[in-house]
């Protein structure tokens, strides 16, 4: 996508960091009840760092993204964390931590053997009684078309977006999503762009059967924002014994 590469600089501005207060206590909450004692973490595809300004309070994180355009974003957010670049799938961060988190970055995986990967990859990053936190965007028994908009202005420039998701063929398992944008800079030009971006489709037994596969076990747990319509489950991942 356009947005984590070229147009990186403008992820302040479509999605701030205060927009994620709420949901990253949230996720808080369900870890700390299958792992109480967090002292490190990972995140995998931290993109602009926003759940991590407020996780990073509770326990240490390094964080880790594909992009090396959001990863810049960021370090201006969050200057007293470790980053690393790298794919999810294959990054090695060197030691075992007591969390491997993920975020929305996982549902842009459409093919089971890349997801079946990345859980295997975390459990590399886990210690033995470390825990794996996802928060996918979307499940097949979830998933409904919708529309999305926001921004915000900052800094003498501003931002807004219109976002469209929608599944063209319900029997591919892959959704997509299009994205308008339209930037003014500090001048007061006026830019506009289009992106687009797809993301797999899996039902909660599929991603149970991968998990386990990979060596865990699989815990949804429903999450409520209170500005979010729909349903939506994260998982806690604890280790097979």
């Amino acid at each position: 996508m356009k947005l984590y590469k070229e147009l990186a600089k403008w992820w302040p501005l479509m999605s701030p960091h205060t927009e994620y207060e709420e949901e990253a206590h949230l996720f808080l909450k369900i870890i700390r009840q299958y792992h109480p004692a967090i002292k490190d973490a990972v995140e995998f595809g931290s993109g602009g760092g926003s759940n991590a300004f407020y996780l990073k309070k509770y326990f240490s994180m390094t964080l880790t993204d594909l992009s090396p355009d959001m990863l810049e974003v960021s370090r201006e957010l969050n200057p007293d964390c470790l980053h690393m670049q790298g794919d999810m799938r294959t990054i090695a961060a060197g030691t075992e931590f007591d969390l491997v988190f993920i975020h929305d970055a996982i549902s842009y995986f459409t093919d089971k053997a890349e997801l079946l990967a990345v859980m295997k990859n975390a459990k590399k990053h886990l210690k033995q009684d470390g825990l794996l936190f996802i928060m996918p965007d979307q499940y097949m028994e979830t998933f409904e078309p919708r529309t999305d908009h926001g921004g915000v202005d900052k800094g003498g420039r501003g931002m807004r977006y219109l976002e469209w998701s929608y599944d063209s063929d319900p029997e591919d398992g892959v959704t997509e999503t299009e994205y308008a944008y339209l930037m003014r800079d500090s001048n007061g030009q006026i830019t506009h762009e289009h992106d687009s971006a797809k993301a797999g489709l899996f039902s909660m037994p599929e991603w149970e059967r991968l998990l386990a596969d990979a060596g865990f076990q699989a815990h949804f747990e429903r999450v409520e924002f209170s500005e979010e319509p729909g349903s939506y489950f994260a998982i806690a991942a604890t280790q097979l014994k």
